[in-house]
């Protein structure tokens, strides 16, 4: 079960032509929403305004396999969004929901949509650090020698942030998909994207720590996933309120901003 927003949807509405807001809202469907019950999807999906509900049904396969299958379709939706100049924000969680007649509701309903408002803050997609724990012993149950495809499997597509949360990993999921040459093709425009919006809302303290947590994402992204292309990284002059500066040395690495 998943929950998802578009982030500054409230500003888009009140300041873009109707037509921008249409075609915004059409991305995230194409992206991230599918028809309600589509044949053969295993995923069921309901939007509203600027929200998307995405549940998918664990049947003879593993929670493991269903939830990878799951992050990999966010991955992918939140690339392409942010590659359209567009930030979406949300919480992935496993349990009962009920999604028929245009109605979502249950349990696992309220809990992604708290994950969404309370825990993810950035635009980032975490996952229930419950589901991260039955991940854990799911993976503690299967053969040795099958733990690390496991577990490598899965790390292609998430990562634990600074937070101690994990979340979806989507720039790397990219990489791990449509290879690294169209990535980085993509990362320049993505770059220039964040650098603009940064600089547009230095000053506002609600919107400007989004910007700021990108800034880092793909700078570590890069340091992690893309080390012979270190001309993509931020560098703090061009976002000032990116400077480590005022770190413990220890935990500023060599290659900061």
């Amino acid at each position: 079960m998943t929950f998802l927003d578009i982030l500054g949807f409230a500003d888009l509405v009140h300041e873009a032509p109707a037509a921008e807001v249409d075609h915004i809202l059409d991305l995230i469907a194409k992206t991230a929403g599918l028809p309600l019950d589509a044949e053969g999807s295993g995923t069921t999906a309901l939007q509203f305004s600027d929200s998307v509900i995405r549940a998918r049904v664990v049947g003879s396969e593993s929670i493991y396999d269903a939830l990878l299958e799951e992050i990999q379709e966010l991955a992918t939706a939140q690339w392409m969004l942010i590659g359209a100049g567009v930030l979406i924000r949300g919480g992935t969680t496993v349990g009962n929901v009920s999604m028929a007649d245009r109605r979502a509701f249950g349990p696992a309903f309220v809990r992604a949509y708290r994950l969404e408002s309370t825990l993810a803050g950035s635009p980032r997609i975490v996952i229930d650090p419950s589901v991260i724990a039955d991940l854990s012993a799911h993976i503690r149950s299967r053969p040795v020698a099958e733990r690390r495809t496991l577990i490598g499997d899965l790390r292609d597509h998430i990562r634990q942030g600074d937070d101690g949360v994990w979340f979806v990993d989507f720039i790397n999921s990219a990489r791990v998909v449509n290879g690294s040459e169209v990535v980085l093709k993509a990362l320049v425009e993505i770059r220039e994207f964040i650098v603009a919006e940064a600089r547009k809302y230095n000053s506002s303290p609600s919107v400007l720590p989004k910007y700021l947590w990108l800034v880092r994402y793909l700078n570590q992204t890069l340091r992690r996933s893309f080390p012979a292309n270190p001309e993509l990284r931020i560098r703090k002059n061009e976002v000032p309120a990116s400077d480590e500066f005022l770190k413990p040395r220890a935990l500023i690495p060599r290659d900061r901003i």
